[in-house]
């Protein structure tokens, strides 16, 4: 393993990539043949159809929302233009939502803040049928959860099941949801306890943009949050932080921070490393992957805003 330090790292607020919504076939199909002809007409006004060349000195953005789907050109840009840099490059297949195109032909997305994607790199996707959940999406949302899923007992879990569920199993029950073989009504959320739906329509009445999405995409947002928040940690010993690299792996996440406390070794550099390198030696040879990593000594935020002290570490899973 390779340790590498460097100044205080930000814990990762997410994955990449991995929200979506599904709206009926007819509605879906018609709103991104809207986006997908705007982008034609964009950049046939401008003469040029190599999308991923087009620059964005001026450019100004139509509101549309939408969900397109990852294609192996997916790359991820701080602005619609090819010199801004890329940020990230998103697997091929998962679901993006489209906030808007932009007048040269970019798609505008929500992925933990507001970034844009070249027109070649979204494409438009079948979900099935009205009210189930198929299709490569969703498969590479749930990849690795075993067979949780098909359960006719779901719908009876009540508040303090869904309590005791660790990280791991409360990933895998929200998943079931979104494969249909439960109803979404009966999804419990276990940060208040509340169905998803009485979550879902209270915040409706009262914001536009959860009121704007069907109350699956409300569900995969809530899902995808929980599934990055279960990595950040903190952490207080190795089998903790091997379930998170374990976590990773499964969800196919190449990259997370999380931290590192632990009374025993304090802020002593010498044994933290020896830590986590025998953490990452064990997933190596039970997994077969391998991970670098960055870690600083210093202050984090708590979920509740306060501040603690522990080892900041950013994760990387190795090619």
């Amino acid at each position: 393993m390779v340790c590498m330090w460097h100044q205080r790292i930000e814990l990762a607020s997410g994955n990449n990539g991995e929200k979506g919504m599904r709206k009926t076939k007819e509605l879906r199909i018609k709103i991104t043949g809207v986006l997908l002809v705007a982008v034609i007409a964009a950049t046939s006004a401008q003469g040029n159809f190599s999308l991923q060349k087009i620059y964005a000195a001026e450019f100004t953005v139509t509101e549309s929302k939408a969900v397109l789907y990852s294609n192996d050109k997916t790359r991820v840009y701080k602005q619609p233009d090819i010199n801004s840099g890329v940020v990230t490059v998103i697997a091929k297949d998962l679901p993006v939502d489209v906030t808007g195109i932009t007048s040269n032909g970019w798609f505008r997305i929500s992925l933990n803040g507001t970034y844009y994607v070249p027109g070649d790199g979204l494409v438009s996707q079948n979900t099935g049928g009205v009210g189930v959940v198929v299709g490569s999406d969703i498969m590479a949302l749930t990849r690795g959860t075993f067979s949780f899923f098909d359960n006719s007992e779901l719908g009876d879990f009540d508040t303090n099941d869904v309590e005791d569920m660790d990280a791991n199993t409360y990933i895998k029950y929200l998943d079931s949801f979104l494969m249909g073989y439960a109803l979404q009504d009966f999804c419990i959320m276990q940060d208040s306890g509340r169905y998803l739906k009485e979550t879902y329509e209270n915040e409706a009445k009262l914001d536009k943009n959860v009121a704007a999405i069907t109350m699956q995409a409300y569900l995969i947002n809530y899902r995808n949050r929980y599934l990055s928040n279960s990595l950040s940690g903190p952490f207080r010993n190795e089998k903790e932080l091997k379930l998170a690299l374990n976590r990773a792996i499964r969800y196919n996440i190449n990259k997370f921070g999380t931290v590192f406390k632990s009374t025993g070794i304090g802020s002593d550099e010498s044994k933290a490393k020896k830590t986590l390198e025998s953490v990452v030696d064990e997933i190596k040879a039970e997994q077969g992957v391998s991970f670098t990593c960055r870690m600083e000594y210093g202050t984090y935020k708590e979920k509740d805003g306060k501040e603690g002290k522990g080892w900041i570490i950013e994760f990387t899973k190795k090619d």
